[in-house]
């Protein structure tokens, strides 16, 4: 048994001419021609482990034109020609019509569907781009700067990189309070649950501090510390100040417009709880996205910003 593929990718199967006579001979050998008896068709297709319909249009073919019918009246190669892409027809063609597997197939003169097909050949790839940053010489000169400063010298006197062990990531991360779809499970009695907002750019939404650092293992490699500090309300609540027309003087109220830095100030003595190894002299780094890194003693107290923005 042979598969044969057409210019679409189809896979047929074909037997061989031996085969085929095979299969004849068997019927053959199981009715009195012309008449066939009942279940010969079944038994011999179980026997060569094929379709029944496959042994009926054998069994036919022998009946109009015997051995012959049965022959292959293909030649070599037949069917329809497989149409081919050319690799450079495809770079002539200008990269903004080439973002869709429609706009290149109306550019090359192809259909759609024969394009498709070679490209589940691998006459050629899928590739998504993504910009790139344009960097001048201060700015790569700051970040190879930044990869030397990250060189430790060890004892023997060669050069490892830091653990970065002292280092603590913040980050605001926000949640809303809930999502335009939900799906709740009701008992069959029970009524929908109402959820009502003026639009889905009302759904209120909550920001905290996040903030992590590195996993301490002890000598076992058993974690001790998962490096995960905690996070932190973006929001506090104190009572009012002034008496106005929405609460009066000394009711508690939440403050939802915070400065980073007054954030990062209140919960700085919590960050400061877990210890710091023993073994570096220079304090905690703390790092925040699109921010200046802020370098820390092991008191707290603030030294310096480092020039590279994290």
């Amino acid at each position: 048994m042979n598969f044969l593929t057409g210019a679409n990718g189809t896979k047929r199967r074909t037997y061989p001419d031996d085969e085929k006579f095979t299969i004849y001979a068997a019927i053959l050998a199981r009715t009195d021609p012309p008449v066939l008896h009942h279940g010969v068709i079944k038994e011999v297709a179980a026997m060569f482990g094929m379709p029944t319909r496959t042994v009926q249009k054998i069994w036919h073919k022998g009946q109009h034109g015997g051995f012959e019918e049965l022959k292959d009246k293909r030649k070599k190669n037949s069917g329809r020609k497989k149409i081919e892409i050319s690799p450079e027809a495809i770079k002539n063609v200008d990269l903004k019509d080439r973002t869709t597997l429609k706009d290149l197939a109306e550019k090359l003169g192809v259909k759609k569907s024969t394009l498709h097909n070679r490209f589940k050949e691998g006459c050629f790839r899928r590739h998504t781009n993504d910009i790139k940053f344009t960097l001048t010489s201060d700015n790569m000169k700051a970040r190879v700067q930044y990869c030397l400063s990250m060189l430790r010298e060890t004892n023997d006197g060669g050069k490892t990189f830091d653990p970065m062990y002292n280092t603590i990531y913040i980050d605001e991360k926000w949640f809303y309070r809930t999502r335009r779809n939900q799906k709740y499970y009701l008992a069959n009695d029970e009524q929908r649950p109402r959820r009502s907002v003026k639009s889905k750019n009302f759904i209120e939404k909550v920001m905290f501090l996040a903030v992590i650092t590195r996993p301490r293992y002890d000598n076992d490699g058993h974690c001790i510390f998962d490096g995960k500090i905690g996070i932190f309300p973006f929001t506090i609540v104190e009572p009012a100040k002034r008496k106005s027309q929405n609460r009066p003087r000394g009711e508690n109220f939440c403050i939802q417009k915070i400065k980073v830095s007054f954030c990062f100030v209140y919960n700085l003595k919590k960050i400061f709880l877990f210890p710091c190894r023993n073994d570096d002299h220079k304090g905690y780094d703390i790092s925040e996205k699109g921010a200046l890194s802020r370098v820390f003693d092991p008191q707290g107290n603030s030294c310096y910003q480092s020039q590279m923005a994290s």
